[in-house]
């Protein structure tokens, strides 16, 4: 950039405060917005070479990546606050962020298991919802995203991101880093949300093992990820748990077909891995809940073999309510924010006076909104757990005789020959309910799966544990339910379950 812009005091109405980053096409200040009093980073690109093809196509390259972004508004992306050109440059105002590209953080160890899983959470969740708001961002990588000073993600840079509407970078342009580039942008073919996933399954790779998959020249990377598929991360990093090999290698899967459907379906496969393992480490499984079958809600079992249960689980000196929801509240809360949910829970548990009390100080744990209003939503059904609804009140024995009494002559008659109160119209004694079998418990898994992901299985094995041997078939499908993202679709599964069991 010329000096003369380099010196420049303000651009538009903002203040130039410092120099963050400088390019060959312009410069990244730190700057100040003195009418809302707020702190910028302003981007910039120089416009004297605009007469140039390739300089004007950077320059329209720019304008885009404000439109991508500023139509984004999410915790996990940097927010853009406003695109604007002068004579000399084009620039763009965003969220000042104070932290550290992971590119720097990266090493040649393993990345701690506990920053890995909590980085890919905020990427994948940024990702989901940029895919549903119709961007996709084609330039993931360790560069790009920025981590925070309380350590969460923040994606940045969608100066190559492709909308849906536009058709200023469409098939035939191959754009991206190398490194991080999926094997359709190499081919320079239309792209959709998972070639964001074969990225980012690219830098979970990096941080569990500490080595890019695919490395070498330019042309070298090409080949590999066209290919070539890199050896599994178990390979460099013998201590990764199972499971993780086969959620690397089906998000590096060569064709889109093959990968995650969606970047939720590739965190659901995160937090079921990490799920399992917690229940491997610690067997939680051994908590009960039975339910009614005529209420269809869930009742805590406390006493006799649940005793034991709450001792594996730390329950066993809580106050009841908390025994009674701390199980199932611990599950939905560790879909959020993985293993730490049972620790999360314990601390501020043991403080908590009620179970509202105790929902609002879990929820700013939940770093997404979508994740928050996830869990509150589930929250109604725990809530059920305090409140069955009454037993019927028995019926007096002078209530019964007083309906005897004021029957007409011939219905006493009657109700004689009938050995009392057969003519009384009481209700048709109910039908055993469905129990709960080893084939419908797998036989379900696959249509739960059709809601939640590959989750499904640890959930169907851990909702049999609790419901028992030969437990309530509907107790069993309203765990399972606990699952599902809306009350309507909650119900829609329950029906086809109940048409499975039926069947």
């Amino acid at each position: 950039m010329s000096n003369r812009v380099a010196m420049r005091e303000n651009i538009g109405k903002y203040r130039l405060e410092s120099v963050l980053g400088k390019g060959a096409m312009g410069v990244v200040y730190r700057a100040f917005d003195p009418l809302i009093e707020r702190t910028v980073a302003l981007k910039t690109i120089r416009k004297d070479a605009a007469e140039d093809v390739q300089h004007q196509e950077m320059i329209d390259r720019f304008r885009k990546e404000a439109q991508a972004a500023g139509r984004l508004m999410h915790p996990n992306i940097v927010a853009i606050h406003e695109y604007g050109e002068d004579d000399e440059v084009a620039f763009i105002a965003m969220e000042f962020i104070e932290g550290t590209p992971l590119s720097a953080l990266l090493g040649e160890q393993p990345a701690a298991m506990a920053s890995t899983l909590g980085w890919m959470r905020d990427l994948l969740d940024a990702l989901a919802y940029s895919h549903e708001q119709g961007v996709v961002h084609r330039d993931i990588k360790p560069a790009n995203l920025l981590v925070t000073r309380d350590g969460r993600i923040k994606i940045s840079d969608f100066g190559i991101a492709r909308i849906e509407s536009s058709t200023l970078t469409q098939t035939g342009a191959m754009l991206g880093t190398p490194s991080y580039m999926s094997p359709e942008q190499f081919r320079c073919e239309a792209v959709d949300g998972r070639s964001d996933l074969f990225s980012a399954g690219i830098v979970l790779y990096q941080l569990l093992t500490g080595k890019r998959p695919f490395s070498g020249s330019a042309s070298t990377v090409m080949q590999q990820i066209l290919n070539h598929t890199p050896p599994q991360p178990s390979m460099f990093n013998a201590a990764l748990p199972a499971g993780f090999d086969s959620i690397v290698m089906r998000a590096l899967a060569k064709q889109p077909a093959e990968r995650f459907s969606s970047a939720r379906a590739f965190l659901q496969a995160l937090l079921a891995t990490q799920q399992g393992q917690a229940i491997a480490d610690a067997d939680s499984d051994a908590t009960i809940l039975a339910t009614p079958a005529a209420a269809q809600l869930f009742t805590a079992t406390l006493g006799g073999p649940a005793d034991q249960s709450s001792a594996a689980t730390g329950t066993a000196d809580l106050a009841p309510w908390k025994r009674t929801v701390f199980p199932s509240l611990e599950l939905i809360l560790a879909q959020q924010i993985g293993p730490m949910a049972r620790l999360l829970l314990k601390k501020i548990g043991a403080m908590a006076d009620d179970f509202d009390a105790l929902c609002q100080q879990l929820l700013p744990h939940i770093p997404s909104p979508a994740g928050r209003a996830r869990f509150e939503e589930q929250l109604a059904d725990i809530r059920l757990l305090l409140a069955p609804p009454p037993a019927p009140e028995p019926v007096p024995d002078s209530a019964v005789k007083e309906a005897t009494l004021a029957l007409p002559v011939a219905d006493v008659t009657a109700l004689t020959a009938a050995e009392a109160g057969a003519t009384l119209r009481m209700p048709p004694a109910p039908l055993l309910a469905p129990r709960l079998t080893p084939e419908f418990s797998a036989a379900i898994v696959p249509r739960l799966a059709a809601w939640i992901g590959p989750i499904a299985s640890i959930v169907a094995k851990r909702a049999a544990r609790e419901c028992g041997e030969d437990g309530d078939l509907d107790a069993f499908l309203q765990l399972l339910a606990l699952h599902i993202d809306s009350d309507a679709e909650r119900q829609r599964f329950i029906g086809e379950a109940r048409s499975v069991a039926a069947s």
